[in-house]
């Protein structure tokens, strides 16, 4: 039996295990990510592999990473909260490992993994929006990811949903991500409540009446409901389904929806907008799916 490194390297988390070639997790775990710009990153990633390979025999490493990848060369353009990356080729970082390492971002690997296992196993046109500290997207046309030009397709979170003529900060202030994503919406409830609150908080505190977390709620339902009737029109898939952490609580699917009929309901007519089936697995399941065809195990 094979046995891989499989790392989703996220902006708070690195979360890692070893998987076999059907992605069953042998051993996992999850490591803090180091403070940015102390160039601590690359020999975290190598310390987790290392301390694998004292009990495993690893086949190659798989990599989920925030940003822009270059696939072939492992080079990132862009790397969101993960600024050690940014610039630098992973794959000569992390050469002295000595196993074959392949990389994709991690919205795509979210894609990935709903297309091998998941919830568009029998979609060739479909569209994953995963949010999080920002809005990432991963897009698959006739069968196929589409990355685009450096790896930048799918960036949903800097799509404007509002805009006014102070096109300098649009990106700051009316952005899908600054309006749509759990980031968003915590920081909206934080500030109408006057403290700080999480995610699972504000759900708890809507079940209970609380106004400002319904209106915090109201806010996010709608951008993410605009956000994702935008990419309904644009793309027309068979399907999109919403990720990240959010996903978990099945009001927000069902919100979206609702809202989508207000804005145009022959939207649904064109796709079903559901929730993904992976959660906290699906970057590690599609970096694994990614290593394992660009190294001609899968086709």
């Amino acid at each position: 039996m094979k046995r891989y490194a499989v790392l989703d390297i996220g902006g708070g988390t690195i979360k890692h295990a070893v998987m076999d070639e059907q992605a069953e997790t042998l051993k996992s775990g999850i490591t803090k990510t180091p403070v940015q710009g102390m160039n601590a990153t690359f020999a975290i990633l190598k310390d987790i592999v290392r301390e694998y390979q004292k009990e495993y025999t690893l086949n190659g490493v798989a990599m989920s990473v925030p940003g822009a990848v270059e696939i072939v060369t492992g080079y990132i353009h862009f790397a969101g909260a993960v600024t050690d990356l940014m610039g630098r080729n992973v794959k000569e970082e992390l050469n002295d490992l000595g196993l074959p390492i392949e990389l994709d971002n991690d919205v795509n690997c979210v894609t990935l993994a709903e297309k091998w296992k998941g919830s568009a196993m029998d979609c060739d046109n479909f569209v994953c929006i995963a949010a999080g500290t920002g809005i990432g997207g991963g897009i698959f046309i006739n069968g196929k990811l589409y990355r685009g030009r450096l790896g930048m397709a799918g960036e949903f979170g800097l799509m404007a949903l509002r805009f006014d003529n102070k096109l300098e900060t649009v990106m700051q202030r009316g952005s899908f991500s600054a309006l749509g994503s759990t980031r968003a919406l915590v920081e909206d409830a934080s500030v109408r409540m006057d403290f700080a609150v999480t995610g699972e908080d504000i759900f708890r505190l809507a079940d209970q009446g609380n106004s400002d977390a319904l209106a915090a709620l109201e806010n996010f339902y709608d951008a993410l409901a605009i956000g994702t009737a935008n990419l309904i029109h644009v793309l027309a898939p068979e399907k999109i389904l919403i990720g990240g952490g959010v996903s978990a609580q099945t009001v927000v699917v069902k919100e979206v929806r609702n809202r989508i009929a207000r804005i145009r309901k022959p939207a649904l007519d064109i796709t079903e907008v559901e929730s993904c089936s992976f959660k906290n697995e699906a970057g590690k399941v599609g970096a694994l799916y990614h290593f394992l065809t660009m190294q001609g195990i899968l086709s």
